[in-house]
């Protein structure tokens, strides 16, 4: 294969230590496995023993089968230099220990501390070094003590600004890859809103907007010269590969998650959600003029949380995005939301089935053809709805849920009647249930027990069922169309 000029360069960096912030697919892993690859089979460092690490042993099993495997076959000198041959020993062993003309390459997941001590490398290769617990540097630099070679390579698509490989990175010389323009011959470094013509999907210079040779040999850069490791930047603009008009529907997501993404693996950068936390004013910019109606008939849908009394939210949907409040208030008992049900015609609802799953699930065989059982319990990517013929139930991401929530009100597409500052009750100073309960909530990151930075939303010790019922009702709006209420 074809290298872009920016990666011929990063195959002749005989620094010890180098750190990529990559985007996804740029061949960054390719470089990872001629590196281990040419180690061993040349006995750098006297020994040629590789050590590459990925996150877990499961993902580094099936990446030797499917990446490392793939680069023997396909390379006449190395399959005369693997030992045994291919087809040779098969199963776990040879997918994690491979003896490739003077030395060795072994595979492990930064999950086993025990596989990786037992170990003494002259490289180490730390793959997606964000998904890895912590400790692993560490331990990385330990396996290298005793090698005349000592080369670390950590490379990673990054996730939170000043955490994992964008934290190294930000310790590093900073290399950027500048590319000349054929046209007017300035250097530049490719960057999304400067380089990218959005109506013709193309790379184009920032100066004369005319189209940049990716395959033109450029520099890298560095931004802080004299710091002692060596960090290279690269993102899926730099490969001619790249499929820009998906990049560029990409760009164009509205949601946190969809946002987060495209700047993490399709431009390699850090990007934290804008609007931890919603604002009086932001409540106040969706304010309509008009009053909530004692019903409704068509294209209606209902959140509710359960506390002591259950929190309701009713909305019509009016497009794609736009909602409107049409109920915001308080119920005592599930046999309220039935009133409410029929005096809304209510085409889908989510309900909270804690703590009282028992009425819950009562509730929604009552409204079985409306119904959805839910509960806050998925930590993979988006919403999962399962649906077997009995309580049908949606298990949520509880993140994606409110950032999803929140961006609506940041945007100003869930509009709230004139009277909102006083809605919910218990009003103060001129300001109800509703506006405390939907501010009460805010973003916060820490790291978990692995080591990695994750968002969490903490109400601080303030009532926030109100957020909860909005929410639901957001979910219920977006949720299976052959279907009309949701249960949580």
């Amino acid at each position: 294969m074809r290298l872009v000029p920016a990666l011929q360069q990063l195959y002749e960096d005989r620094h010890p230590l180098v750190v990529i912030q990559k985007a996804a697919q740029v061949g960054i892993s390719e470089f990872l496995i001629n590196t281990a690859l040419w180690v061993a089979d040349t006995g750098q460092g006297g020994r040629g023993n590789a050590l590459y690490v990925m996150p877990t042993q499961g993902q580094v099993d099936d990446f030797s089968q499917a990446r490392f495997d793939k680069a023997v076959v396909e390379s006449p000198h190395l399959q005369s230099r693997l030992f045994p041959p291919p087809p040779g020993r098969q199963g776990p062993a040879r997918q994690r220990l491979k003896k490739v003309g003077a030395g060795y390459i072994y595979l492990r997941g930064a999950d086993s501390r025990r596989q990786l001590t037992s170990v003494d490398a002259d490289v180490v290769l730390l793959d997606e070094y964000d998904l890895m617990g912590e400790g692993v540097l560490d331990l990385a630099q330990k396996r290298l003590a005793s090698s005349r070679l000592g080369w670390l390579r950590l490379v990673s698509t990054p996730r939170l600004p000043e955490a994992g490989i964008n934290a190294l990175f930000l310790q590093s010389d900073q290399r950027y890859y500048f590319l000349p323009c054929p046209h007017c011959h300035r250097r530049q470094r490719l960057e999304w809103h400067r380089n990218v013509d959005l109506k013709g999907a193309r790379i184009v210079c920032r100066y004369c907007r005319k189209p940049l040779d990716l395959w033109a040999k450029g520099e890298w850069v560095p931004e802080k010269p004299g710091n002692d490791v060596r960090g290279y930047h690269i993102s899926r603009l730099y490969s001619p590969r790249a499929n820009l008009r998906a990049m560029i529907a990409a760009s164009e997501y509205t949601t946190p998650s969809g946002l987060r993404e495209f700047h993490n693996s399709d431009l390699g950068e850090t990007f934290v959600p804008p609007g931890g936390r919603l604002s009086y004013g932001d409540l106040d910019a969706c304010r309509g003029d008009y009053e909530m109606p004692d019903g409704w008939e068509e294209n209606t849908y209902m959140g509710v949380d359960v506390g002591t009394k259950l929190q309701v939210v009713v909305r019509q949907r009016l497009d794609e995005d736009r909602t409107r409040a049409l109920f915001i208030g308080e119920v005592d008992s599930f046999e309220d939301l039935d009133g409410l049900m029929t005096r809304y015609h209510v085409d889908r609802c989510v309900v909270d089935a804690l703590p009282e799953q028992r009425l819950a699930r009562e509730f929604a065989k009552r409204w079985r053809s409306e119904s959805w059982v839910a509960l806050y319990d998925r930590h993979e990517g988006g919403h999962q709805w399962d649906s077997d013929g009995g309580v049908s139930t949606v298990h949520i991401n509880r993140i994606e849920a409110l950032e999803e929530m929140f961006d609506r009100f940041h945007r100003g597409l869930a509009q709230l009647p004139r009277d909102a500052r006083r809605l919910g009750g218990r009003v103060r100073d001129g300001v109800g249930q509703y506006y405390g309960e939907m501010t009460a909530l805010t973003r916060d990151l820490r790291q978990n027990s692995q080591g990695n930075w994750v968002s969490r939303y903490l109400d601080h010790g303030k009532a926030d069922h109100c957020a909860h019922a909005e929410a639901y009702c957001l979910l219920a709006c977006k949720g299976p169309p052959s279907r009309r209420i949701m249960v949580f």
